[in-house]
């Protein structure tokens, strides 16, 4: 049975007796001042309004700790947007427009982390100030927002940063276009934020590992004894797969059920995959048989670095584990941001670039393909379209071992450094050696040179 999770804000204690209490503790932004000469605190301000909510005991009852969490955070929701003491959003208001939105099928279709993420902007649209002193931009009606409002409200969203503000703009363009189809309700018959001559993607995003990080964070992780998360970083790099699968994360919503399991594993033969973003399967063929020179057929694995970590997963898994990604600590699915701390040590610990993202390893595996050749990665990555891809070609068990066989020839050809190794265990002190793998053929063999 899985236990729900607690109210934003709410933390357990230890009380006398072995006993949990539960306690709500104000956010930083909300928390009252403290004048550091008399001692009088004052409490935080928003729209004028004072916070109506403390922080606070609320008992040891677990329903009841559900229950009056939520209506303190009801009311700080409340107060943080300016809606407190206002009873229902004016119909046609910023604020009405957006929870109308989210009651539109083209909003409820999307992914649960979508929606959270859509709701968290609009949460924060809804609240912001495009003037001190001026109501937020929930209360505006959304039929008066022109294209003077947008380019100031971009304006103005570019001081906390250039990203968000394009994603609100994104955001905004979706709601704006779906309230201008159904005018006669929404009230709006056109769409200001459209036309703003903004990329629907971010500048920047995430860089693609190169296999000699990807070979040295596996390498780190595994004396830290993290071998789960080589095991992740394998099955993004190898699979193409994305963070959210490879690590089983649960949707805010409980909805979706993500992980990618054991039984869809055939040691030396294949792996069984599902895209949960697009919903498209996927079915890696993990060896190839070939003639060898004595004229025999032979086995060729075409992902040995994946097997070597699934290998090591396996052997110290416990018996009855469905799911492959487990964190050591707890034999349970990693939480994210235990992940996103566990990925940071071993990056500091190897040496690794701070910009260095867990989804890097899925866009250095399908940058790998693309430099071996091979420009539909779909029998890999899951992609539904070749938006990404550029060219059509269909996606078939066989493309999948073309590509896997393209991967394996292309890091034989580099035959040059997979690994770098260093007889001192300081990575600031300079290397003392240079280890090199070079493949001329199947069978791998390595040479150190003295530095």
């Amino acid at each position: 049975m899985a236990i729900a999770r607690l109210p934003a804000y709410v933390r357990p204690m230890k009380l006398a007796g072995d006993k949990t209490g539960y306690y709500f503790e104000l956010p930083a932004w909300a928390r009252p001042t403290k004048d550091p000469k008399t001692g009088k605190l004052t409490p935080a301000v928003r729209h004028g309004q004072a916070c109506p909510v403390i922080s606070t005991a609320l008992g040891t009852d677990l329903a009841q700790v559900h229950a009056k969490g939520a209506a303190l955070n009801d009311a700080l929701r409340e107060w943080r947007t300016g809606e407190m003491g206002q009873g229902r959003i004016a119909e046609g208001s910023v604020a009405w427009l957006f929870q109308w939105y989210r009651e539109q099928e083209r909003f409820t279709k999307n992914k649960a982390k979508t929606r959270k993420d859509y709701k968290a902007l609009m949460d924060m649209l809804v609240a912001f100030e495009t003037k001190a002193g001026q109501p937020p931009l929930g209360k505006r009606m959304a039929s008066k927002v022109d294209a003077t409002v947008a380019d100031k409200l971009y304006q103005k969203l570019k001081e906390k940063g250039d990203r968000q503000a394009a994603y609100a703009m994104q955001v905004c363009r979706l709601v704006w276009t779906w309230a201008a189809r159904h005018h006669r309700v929404t009230g709006v018959k056109e769409n200001p934020f459209k036309g703003m001559g903004l990329s629907s993607t971010a500048a920047k995003g995430n860089r693609e590992t190169s296999r000699a990080e990807y070979n040295l964070y596996r390498e780190t992780a595994r004396k830290l004894g993290f071998q789960s998360m080589a095991t992740a970083a394998a099955l993004c790099f190898e699979c193409c797969q994305r963070v959210w699968d490879a690590f089983g994360f649960e949707d805010p919503d409980g909805k979706e059920h993500r992980g990618i399991e054991w039984a869809g594993y055939r040691p030396g033969k294949e792996i069984s995959l599902i895209q949960s973003k697009t919903g498209n399967s996927v079915t890696l063929p993990l060896s190839i048989v070939v003639t060898g020179e004595d004229g025999k057929p032979e086995a060729v694995s075409l992902y040995p670095e994946l097997e070597e970590e699934l290998a090591r997963s396996r052997a110290v898994a416990a018996a009855d584990s469905e799911v492959i990604v487990l964190e050591e600590r707890s034999g349970k699915k990693y939480r994210e941001r235990r992940m996103s701390s566990v990925h940071r040590k071993i990056c500091v610990e190897a040496g690794l670039p701070k910009d260095m993202t867990f989804t890097g390893f899925r866009h250095g595996g399908i940058t790998e393909i693309g430099d071996a050749g091979e420009d539909d990665v779909r029998s890999v990555s899951g992609h539904k379209t070749l938006a990404v891809t550029r060219i059509y070609n269909k996606a078939t068990a066989e493309k999948a071992r073309r590509v896997g066989v393209a991967r394996r020839e292309h890091i034989r050809a580099l035959g040059r450094c997979l690994w770098i190794e260093t007889a001192q265990s300081s990575p600031s002190k300079p290397f003392s050696s240079l280890s090199i793998w070079l493949s001329p053929s199947a069978t791998a063999f390595r040479r150190t040179i003295p530095l």
